[in-house]
């Protein structure tokens, strides 16, 4: 089948903003551009009307295009390329992602021509989107959207966070202190309880949801935001997929005095 490539980068932003803090390695003034890179390609089937023997796959991807740090730059967008990476090769030197749709597409090439009477469709769609761009802190989402065969679509969204000082993906721990991460959990728990509806004395599991030991526990999927953290449970993690994914935010007025001075997040905070 004949392959259609198309390759669009588009500029989206252009972000300058200001850090009140005190530590003497945060710049004043930072200017960062970044882009949405976008990528597709198509199996020869699409171009029919019905288009139920077709593979198709687009990934949208964010990318800093200048910031003033290179080292920093270089190390975030690689990070951000094998996220999107179809592979997700965290070791591969270079990563082609181009090659990796083709790939996709000759694997279903390869599925068509084994079962010519499947009459089955395959796609692929990630995308993503830069969440926040303050003080140093860089954070982005990345949701896929897939089907390559079975009872439905998989979908899935990944939160990631970056330090614009060293680059590296920003831990909990370096928001919250562990000494303190109890009683983050507790209030967690607390916005979870009445995000579903359920009284502090109702049992988890009998709910249906599928903590270990049946004990709350907030997980590494979070986002951070100019006003909350928020934590993402996909489909599957807690409860069945019929309940869907669940998206907890906790909003900073509520662990304000857990937030300490050093913390990344308290120069837009305060």
């Amino acid at each position: 089948m004949k392959k259609i490539l198309c390759i669009v980068s588009l500029f989206i932003g252009i972000a300058s903003f200001f850090s009140c803090g005190n530590r003497n390695d945060t710049p004043t003034v930072n200017n960062l551009k970044y882009e949405l890179v976008k990528y597709q390609m198509q199996s020869e089937g699409c171009d029919s009307l019905r288009e139920d023997n077709c593979a198709k796959i687009k990934i949208e991807l964010p990318q800093i295009t200048a910031f003033e740090n290179e080292l920093v730059k270089d190390k975030i967008n690689k990070s951000i390329e094998t996220l999107f990476s179809t592979n997700g090769n965290a070791n591969s030197d270079s990563i082609n992602i181009n090659a990796e749709m083709e790939s996709f597409i000759a694997d279903y090439e390869t599925f068509i021509s084994e079962f010519p009477d499947a009459f089955q469709s395959w796609f692929i769609e990630r995308t993503g989107e830069v969440k926040l761009n303050k003080g140093n802190i860089f954070s982005t989402d990345f949701l896929e959207y897939s089907y390559t065969g079975g009872a439905h679509a998989n979908t899935a969204v990944t939160f990631k966070n970056f330090n614009l000082i060293d680059g590296k993906e920003i831990k909990l721990d370096e928001i919250i202190s562990p000494n303190k991460q109890t009683e983050l959990t507790k209030i967690g728990e607390a916005e979870f309880r009445k995000l579903k509806e359920l009284t502090t004395e109702a049992d988890l599991g009998q709910a249906g949801f599928w903590f270990e030991n049946n004990e709350f526990y907030l997980n590494d999927n979070f986002l951070i935001t100019d006003s909350s953290l928020v934590f993402y449970y996909n489909n599957y993690e807690i409860t069945a997929y019929a309940f869907g994914p669940t998206e907890l935010i906790i909003p900073f007025s509520k662990i304000i005095s857990l937030i300490e001075e050093k913390s990344l997040i308290n120069s837009f905070i305060k």
